[in-house]
């Protein structure tokens, strides 16, 4: 090997065997370990042989990355028998590692180091994996396309099931604040709104055009004898004065009560 070498640098080691024509030998390849070298690579000259004697001989190329000042490399010859075989070892050669830096210190006082003072803020530009969040939408959006397929009814009925609820007691409340006013002191103004929230209620409930409607064509549309008495209870009070309005109101409800249990039970059958 040369006599000194720097780090990462590129050594040859020059190995040779001469030996009885009758024996086989055997010089290391690349999966011997050459610490503390690493192989980079072998030129192998062929056999010659004079007079019963034949000799080998290899250029072997190494690098080394360790910092140890002086470095030593001795490579082996195998002669294989019967059995087993002997180890020859080349004679051991060295090679000083050339040292850019004199002394390298544990530890260096703040003091002595080359610092800048600066307490200005430096903006930082924010890193965002864009690949992870198409990823993570795509995984969502598969996976919420898969509970749709499945369960995509079971959700519309569970959501139109509970808006259905929400409007009923809106309905029932205002209705009921009305009837409490009525049964304390007539009036055909209240009368008049109680009537209309009825309306507009079983109109959104059953997307008929109640408010359009008069009483008559109210009946021509539902067909009940007892719904079509109350409907012109109602309009006797509000345009003839006839206090006897409030169970006439309160059958109406009742009678939206029936059709709001009637439309919540055909949106849990997905009707």
């Amino acid at each position: 090997m040369s006599d000194s070498l720097m780090i990462g640098e590129q050594t040859a080691f020059y190995l040779s065997a001469h030996y009885s024509s009758d024996l086989n030998v055997l010089f290391p390849d690349s999966t011997f370990d050459f610490k503390p070298f690493e192989y980079q690579k072998r030129n192998y000259f062929a056999t010659r042989t004079e007079n019963g004697v034949s000799a080998d001989s290899a250029v072997y190329y190494f690098t080394t990355f360790e910092v140890d000042r002086a470095q030593f490399l001795e490579l082996p010859v195998f002669v294989v028998q019967a059995r087993d075989c002997t180890v020859f070892q080349s004679p051991r050669d060295s090679v000083l590692i050339t040292q850019l830096v004199a002394h390298v210190p544990d530890t260096v006082s703040a003091d002595k180091l080359p610092l800048k003072m600066n307490t200005a803020y430096q903006k930082v530009f924010f890193q965002f994996n864009f690949w992870i969040l198409l990823i993570i939408a795509a995984v969502l959006i598969v996976a919420g396309v898969v509970v749709w397929i499945f369960y995509g009814k079971k959700i519309r009925a569970y959501f139109l099931a509970k808006r259905l609820r929400r409007k009923h007691f809106q309905f029932v409340n205002t209705y009921n604040i009305m009837l409490t006013q009525l049964q304390s002191t007539f009036s055909s103004i209240t009368t008049e709104s109680a009537l209309s929230a009825w309306k507009k209620y079983m109109e959104q409930l059953e997307s008929r055009p109640y408010t359009k409607l008069t009483t008559k064509e109210t009946f021509g549309l539902i067909h009940d004898e007892g719904l079509a008495n109350n409907l012109r209870t109602i309009d006797r009070a509000i345009y003839g004065h006839d206090t006897s309005v409030v169970g006439a109101l309160e059958s109406l409800r009742t009678f939206a009560d029936q059709q709001f249990a009637k439309k919540l039970t055909e949106v849990k059958h997905g009707q």
